[in-house]
């Protein structure tokens, strides 16, 4: 559940007034990773905490928080050892659902122009970290938290002019920050039910990953991943071939949460 009260307040303070310097990296930590910090744990005596070999972003008694906007892969490391050091984990996983792109001359530091990006994010969006760390999903002792926010995009401007042969230069952008300016929905995944978030309405009892691809509005390649985690968790069950084509349907588990269209 959003709490809104809480985000107004952080994003109505200067990021002086968030960060801590509390270890080595923190320094440079981005702007959207430190607010999610202080906005799920308040007490900034629980961030940056040592946890045996390594620092853990939030640490609350036997529970760990790690914050990762992308490359879940860099956690599998820490997430094994936490957990097998008997700590509980929640890995969070913040997902733009609209960008608003700002572009900064990266000389004068100067606002050159804003631009709307209409990208409505979705719960898809994670599959391709997720996959980065599928063999640690079904521990007892970690869940995963996706968390939809609107972001302004910060990216800097740099090149551009007349190149000696007289050409002109096109100005590329870096993306150096993520703001949120709006919070949306959360989703926690804890057990193989909680992945029914993936599963779009209108499947066929049977389908294919090219009819998975089509109800949930995703290209092939990324229904062909979301399938291979869910049928590791065993949300859907990959049960025969036709031909080259696999075929799967829903775990029987699941079926009264899944009618299917026959």
């Amino acid at each position: 559940m959003a709490d809104y009260l809480r985000f107004e307040e952080l994003t109505s303070k200067p990021l002086e007034e968030l960060h801590e310097d509390n270890g080595v990296g923190t320094l440079s930590e981005k702007y959207l990773h430190i607010f999610l910090k202080n906005y799920l744990e308040p007490s900034k005596a629980c961030h940056e905490v040592k946890a045996g070999r390594f620092t853990a972003d939030i640490c609350n008694e036997n529970h760990i928080t790690e914050i990762q906007t992308r490359n879940l892969n860099a956690l599998r490391e820490k997430l094994e050892y936490y957990m097998l050091e008997g700590y509980d984990v929640t890995v969070v996983h913040p997902i733009p659902r609209v960008r608003r792109l700002v572009y900064i001359d990266s000389e004068s530091g100067e606002i050159i122009r804003k631009q709307r990006y209409r990208h409505v994010g979705s719960w898809y969006d994670a599959i391709p970290e997720l996959y980065k760390i599928k063999y640690f999903l079904d521990w007892d002792k970690l869940e995963v938290r996706l968390m939809l926010f609107d972001v302004e995009e910060m990216r800097e401007l740099s090149g551009g002019g007349v190149s000696q042969s007289g050409r002109k230069r096109r100005r590329r952008s870096t993306r150096v920050d993520r703001i949120p300016f709006a919070i949306g929905d959360s989703a926690v995944l804890d057990n193989p039910a909680d992945y029914l978030i993936f599963v779009p309405e209108g499947l066929p009892r049977e389908f294919t990953s090219v009819d998975f691809a089509k109800a949930a509005g995703v290209t092939t390649p990324l229904s062909n991943m979301t399938l291979n985690i869910l049928s590791y968790l065993g949300t859907v069950e990959h049960f025969k071939n036709v031909g080259r084509r696999y075929i799967y349907r829903m775990n029987k588990y699941f079926t009264d949460d899944f009618g299917g269209v026959e």
